[in-house]
């Protein structure tokens, strides 16, 4: 292991590899050459990929005994993987359905057969991933809490000049005793207040469907 964790980023790299060439290789063989027990095997490998990423934060931060910026990009793909993984290889699959049945000439699968969302069902949907992105920020900022501690600045916080302390500095000290949880926290939370307007701008202003119109 201690190879492993003198060579970690390369190592991570390599699983981030894994995970892609054994999600499309499910999905290849699954549905192209229909082999569907030999597709269990990349999905069983897609697994174990995500459970060896997350052993290697847990002895890197043993041997360390420091949460650094590796552990946190872990702890993301872990809980992006809990969160959104899911429905994003769910959209993956349905598309890979699609064209390989496109492109054999079949018609396309019965279950794919669904209409995409308009209006308040659409928002509601962009409100439902809204709250999923903002229930993960929420819990990472409570795994840095409880593992660095506030810092002493969050006492002395002026609202009136909150923005500029925080973004118009290299290095900041809100709100924890990390410098890497500091930063991540606040290009995190930037993108984070770029969803919240992205997601209710649908719930002002639904998403409307195209009118097909007809060649003359």
């Amino acid at each position: 292991m201690d190879f492993v964790l003198d060579h970690k980023w390369v190592f991570l790299i390599l699983a981030e590899t894994v995970f892609w060439v054994s999600t499309l290789s499910f999905l290849v063989v699954r549905y192209w050459f229909n082999l569907k027990k030999l597709s269990i095997a990349f999905f069983v490998l897609f697994l174990l990929n995500d459970l060896w990423i997350a052993a290697m934060g847990y002895f890197d931060y043993l041997r360390t005994g420091e949460f650094s910026t590796y552990q946190i990009i872990i702890l993301v793909v872990i809980a992006y993987a809990f969160l959104y993984g899911k429905s994003d290889f769910q959209k993956l699959d349905r598309f890979i359905q699609r064209k390989v049945a496109k492109w054999r000439g079949l018609p396309e699968p019965e279950q794919l057969d669904s209409k995409p969302l308009y209006g308040m069902q659409h928002a509601k949907q962009e409100r439902r991933n809204l709250y999923k992105h903002i229930f993960l920020f929420s819990t990472v900022q409570g795994v840095f809490w409880l593992v660095f501690g506030l810092s002493d600045a969050v006492s002395s916080i002026h609202l009136d000049t909150f923005l500029k302390d925080w973004y118009d500095t290299t290095d900041t000290d809100l709100f924890y005793k990390n410098d890497t949880a500091n930063n991540v926290t606040r290009i995190w939370a930037l993108i984070l207040a770029i969803d919240v307007v992205v997601s209710l701008s649908y719930t002002v202003a639904p998403k409307k469907e195209k009118k097909a119109t007809r060649a003359a």
